[in-house]
């Protein structure tokens, strides 16, 4: 069976025993990262939170850098990621974590800036080199508006069955955190949130894994439009639930994802098959609001092609559909409820 991709590839990117590192010394690793691309779509409408692509050809719209650095000393470890996200300026990037660890058999034991543990490919977001399409389908991974990590602390515990299955539980509590999100041009929201509560379940073996994930957080909202204040709600509570799945058959590989939140539930499924270097892959997706109307849709077919171990390039077009005065993955109501996106991206690690 080959499970060279994506499984073993998420691997070496996550480990810190991974070719992709440079080993500064026994207990230190330096790993990066990265992501660029053309992309351009048929409506002026911006399309992706966060990275807003538009009827003009964007080079900037994906570009993406991290570093990470790891320090290991017995069971304990220090790590820290440096993320030039999509949204972000080369000189205002983001910590995405740093945190204190500490592996005791069973049990890991985190403290500090942590990832959300919600989805699939959530440890590993930014690495486009980890996951086969241009993107992580977005009516699943943008559904708490890009979100990605939080600052509190978790505890994993890990039990394997025999040589074949492997189970993980993480409860995890976030503290009193603040950011701000720019929705779009004209539209900045502001959030405070003063507590954070989640459970993350893993269950894995050799050609499969699945991914169960339970949050609820309590917040203050404010939204500032055309930087002028609009309106501030008090107390909000959110609770989401996300369920996936990913199985190898061979060289086939089928994927599928699912969160249900407050104000809306969304889900895809994804199928590649790898052929030699190249891995073509199709992917169907919905985003639908809590009254059951549909709000958006997308069909995606593309390709990707290993130029070396830890280089990619994906070919792809996505096709995004808002139902009518929906937004969709549109950042505002599309005057057009259809667009036609196109992207050449490059992956990278090292």
């Amino acid at each position: 069976m080959n499970r060279q991709h994506p499984l073993l590839i998420s691997a070496l990117v996550i480990s810190p025993l991974s070719l992709a590192n440079v080993d500064v010394g026994d207990n230190i690793a330096l790993s990066g990262f990265g992501s660029t691309s053309w992309a351009k779509s048929d409506n002026p409408t911006p399309l992706l939170i966060n990275r807003e692509i538009s009827d003009t050809s964007c080079f900037d719209c994906d570009t993406t850098f991290g570093l990470q650095l790891d320090l290991f000393y017995e069971g304990f470890k220090a790590s820290a990621q440096l993320v030039k996200r999509p949204q972000d300026k080369w000189s205002d990037p983001e910590l995405e974590w740093a945190y204190l660890a500490y592996n005791n058999d069973h049990w890991n034991f985190k403290i500090g800036r942590l990832r959300n543990p919600l989805f699939l490919y959530s440890e590993y977001y930014y690495v486009g080199q980890a996951y086969t399409p241009a993107r992580p389908p977005e009516e699943v991974y943008n559904s708490i508006l890009g979100i990605t990590f939080y600052e509190g602390a978790s505890v994993t515990y890990s039990h394997d069955f025999g040589d074949q299955y492997t189970l993980s539980l993480t409860p995890f509590a976030g503290l009193e955190d603040s950011r701000q999100i720019e929705l779009n041009d004209d539209t900045l929201l502001e959030l405070e949130t003063d507590q954070l509560l989640g459970l993350n379940v893993t269950f894995s073996s050799d050609n499969y894994r699945w991914n169960f994930s339970y949050l609820k957080s309590k917040y203050d909202q404010k939204v500032t439009l055309f930087n002028r204040f609009v309106e501030e709600e008090k107390d909000n509570t959110i609770e989401l639930f996300s369920l996936g799945t990913e199985y190898e058959f061979n060289s086939l590989t089928l994927s599928a994802e699912a969160q249900k939140n407050d104000r809306n539930y969304s889900w895809y499924l994804l199928a590649s098959n790898r052929i030699e270097q190249w891995t073509p892959y199709i992917s169907f997706a919905q985003q639908l609001n809590n009254d059951d109307g549909l709000n958006g849709q997308s069909v995606r077919v593309g390709t990707r092609y290993d130029i070396h171990y830890n280089v990619s390039l994906n070919l792809e077009w996505q096709q995004f559909y808002a139902n009518d005065q929906q937004t969709g993955e549109f950042i505002a109501t599309p005057n057009e409820q259809d667009a036609n996106l196109f992207t050449v991206m490059l992956n990278f690690v090292f």
